[in-house]
């Protein structure tokens, strides 16, 4: 017999060898027929091929994967020795890089300082938190209490805390461990239950706070670092269809934190815009106000936020922080863009009108709110204009009048408004001041003043005339120092003296009386600027009127401020006393205008400079000290930390607080020591300068030793 030539075995996949063959530790497992390329075939290779990924045990569809596998006719032996041949333990080098850093952080906690997670490490403790210990800190108060039971910190091997590290259970009364459980076995075994369950509670508390409170360096922690980083709009709203993730995504506090986090810088993602609707709709407004002006870009969401806030508003009552709060919080949502500003002012108008501007409960009746809603209009048109620029701002301010003469005469007021702030401007790069355009003025003045049966016009309303940039121009064209340049014409000066009247007063008799006093407080400022000291009883009465006061400071402002005002040192020494016996004088009776009087002291430091005697720096100071006793005391220290200490010399900072101390008595608050540090420290204070600064250190030592 010929001994027949065996055949070459057939080229065959890795999937389609024969089952005597040893594979591959990584390959596919084999099969027992021939190779095929049936659809059946194909499809097995790519099942094989997901199995056989790095980590593939790892993913969420594994399971169906298996299952689609083996019911097509794939071996169970060959899909576990692909997912186990290829597992990586990625996720879990992870958790263990994790851990390490949860356990060397330092910081204190329930589960101690990084010096005891260090330690317990080094006795063979796991200080590797797991899943559930991070999504539940009160199983860490059972966990740590069992691990003390089974032999102290560190013998333990399933101590999953939220910190990672060792574990310290909380000292109770009922503690095996300490002075504690003798105590507690000398009481009545009654009462251990109730002891017992109080003391679990209160450590229960104490770790979810911490657990709360603190940052954890988990997975998803740095996976929220790289998702702010890697962040790509186009490409996630490239997503076609509703993924599977998205639900899960948006059920996740955490998750729904990131993409609140990016909403600002991507204002118009597809998914933020999703995540934000439905977390709005499903509970979670909160998250959504938090957000502050990312979620002005979603109409819906936006009324309902703002009417949130104006509720806030009217609900503060005469609270002034929490009505600051809500302030700042419908400006900043509000002027995102001019569509919300302009929206926001229209509901400003109708609260202000009566209405209830959609925030219900009715009309607003209450004249406080009315006058709150104008004043928080006028406060919103200033940040407005900031973020927008003045002159967009002032031309969108006819659209919300409520007649025609009322939008004329604010057209015409923006007119004023933008020439002043182009003279401000010029006089900050040292130019010549003028005054406001004399055809404009005289138009606004007829609006108001004129003949308006000559002119078959109505006479607009009041609010356009009140709007505070207005009056600020107002006061500052009419009490004018005539060396601040340009030429101070009486006629406009007399257009803006009667304009003032009308925005100020209420009557006739008031009207009367306002505009005499005005009269007269210029013919002082006058004199002042002469050199003349003014009648400071006749001034002290004038100055309880607002207005008069506010001119008062205008007319100081102006001369102070200006350098030109210190080119001749004798006139201006003269003048100078006179000007600030004005301001001291505002101070003292005038409450309201205090904080005005800062600004005018800042402005005055700022425009004299280091070159100016010392003698005529003190005496500023000697005004700003006037003001601190007069009740204005942590503002003005700011004032003066912030601004002051680059524009005067150190001792004259030094001469400021030691007056100060001289009428100041302890204990000091924390408020008021804090700001005097940082005053002392900006002018350059050692020991032994001052008696008075030094006996103020001595007493803070005391306080504090106390």
């Amino acid at each position: 017999l010929v001994r027949a030539r065996p055949r070459a075995s057939p080229r065959v996949l890795p999937s389609m060898t024969t089952a005597e063959e040893d594979p591959p530790a990584i390959s596919a497992p084999v099969a027992q027929k021939a190779v095929s390329f049936d659809p059946s075939s194909a499809k097995l290779l790519e099942l094989e091929r997901k199995l056989a990924a790095k980590d593939g045990v790892m993913n969420e569809g594994v399971l169906a994967t298996l299952q689609q596998y083996v019911a097509s006719g794939g071996k169970p032996a060959a899909a576990i020795e692909l997912l186990s041949e290829n597992y990586r333990g990625y996720a879990q080098m992870t958790s263990l890089v994790c851990g390490w850093l949860a356990a060397t952080e330092e910081g204190d906690g329930v589960g101690g300082g990084g010096k005891s997670k260090r330690a317990s490490i080094g006795r063979g403790g796991s200080a590797i938190p797991s899943a559930s210990a991070a999504a539940s800190p009160s199983a860490h108060v059972a966990n740590s209490g069992a691990a003390k039971r089974e032999g102290g910190v560190g013998d333990h091997g399933d101590d999953h805390t939220p910190q990672g590290g060792a574990t310290t259970k909380p000292r109770t009364p009922f503690s095996r461990d300490g002075d504690g459980g003798d105590r507690a076995n000398q009481g009545s075994a009654g009462n251990l239950p109730s002891l017992a369950k109080e003391a679990a509670a209160n450590a229960t508390a104490h770790a979810l706070n911490d657990w709360r409170t603190r940052v954890r360096h988990d997975e998803m922690h740095f996976l929220e670092q790289l998702i702010k980083k890697k962040f790509d709009t186009r490409r996630v709203d490239a997503v076609k269809g509703r993924p599977q993730w998205l639900q899960r995504l948006l059920n996740s506090d955490r998750c729904r934190a990131v993409l609140f986090a990016l909403a600002e810088a991507h204002p118009n993602c597809l998914l933020i815009t999703i995540a934000i609707q439905h977390a709005w709709q499903h509970g979670h407004a909160d998250e959504v106000r938090a957000l502050g002006p990312a979620a002005a870009s979603y109409f819906s969401i936006f009324h309902e936020l703002l009417a949130y806030h104006f509720r806030s508003l009217i609900d503060a009552g005469d609270d002034e922080e929490k009505r600051a709060l809500a302030a700042d919080a419908i400006k900043t949502a509000c002027c995102q863009s001019l569509a919300t500003y302009l929206f926001a002012q229209m509901m400003l108008a109708d609260l202000a009108g009566g209405g209830d501007a959609g925030v219900g409960g009715g009309g607003s009746s209450n004249s406080q709110v009315r006058a709150l809603a104008v004043r928080i209009s006028q406060e919103l048109e200033t940040t407005a204009a900031a973020a927008h620029g003045l002159s967009t701002v002032r031309k969108i301010a006819p659209l919300l009048c409520a007649s025609d003469a009322d939008a004329a005469a604010t057209e015409a007021a923006g007119e004023l408004l933008l020439a002043a702030a182009e003279t401000r401007e010029r006089q900050e790069f040292g130019g010549a001041g003028g005054g406001l355009p004399q055809g404009i003025l005289r138009k606004f003045h007829d609006m108001y003043l004129g003949d308006a049966d000559a002119a078959g016009a109505t006479k607009p309303s009041k609010a356009p005339l009140r709007h505070p940039d207005l009056l600020r121009s107002l006061f500052d064209d009419a009490f004018r120092w005539a060396g601040s340049g340009g030429v101070v014409r009486p006629e406009s000066r007399d257009a803006c003296v009667d304009l003032l009247v009308l925005a100020t007063t209420v009557g006739d008799d008031e009207a009367t009386t306002t505009k005499a006093a005005l009269t007269e407080t210029l013919s002082t400022c006058e004199r002042a600027a002469r050199g003349q000291q003014p009648n400071v009883a006749a001034l002290g009465e004038l100055v309880q009127i607002p207005a008069v006061a506010a001119g008062v400071l205008s007319w100081v402002r102006s001369g102070l401020g200006s350098p030109d005002h210190y080119r001749d040192p004798v006139r201006a020494k003269a003048s100078s006393a006179a000007y600030l016996s004005l301001a001291e004088t505002v101070a003292k009776r005038s409450p309201r205008f205090r904080a005005e009087v800062l600004d005018v002291v800042t402005v005055a430091l700022k425009a004299m400079g280091k070159a100016q005697s010392e003698e005529l720096h003190l005496a500023v100071m000697d005004v700003a000290v006037e003001v601190v006793a007069c009740g204005v005391v942590l503002p003005a220290l700011e004032v003066a930390t912030k601004s002051w200490a680059s524009l005067v010399d150190p001792s004259h900072l030094r001469y400021f607080v030691g007056e100060v101390l001289e009428f100041t008595a302890p204990p000091f608050s924390g408020d008021f020591a804090g700001s005097v540090l940082r005053l002392l420290r900006a002018a350059g204070t050692r020991r032994g300068m001052l008696p008075s600064i030094d006996a103020f250190v001595s007493e803070l030592v005391g306080q504090r030793m106390k």
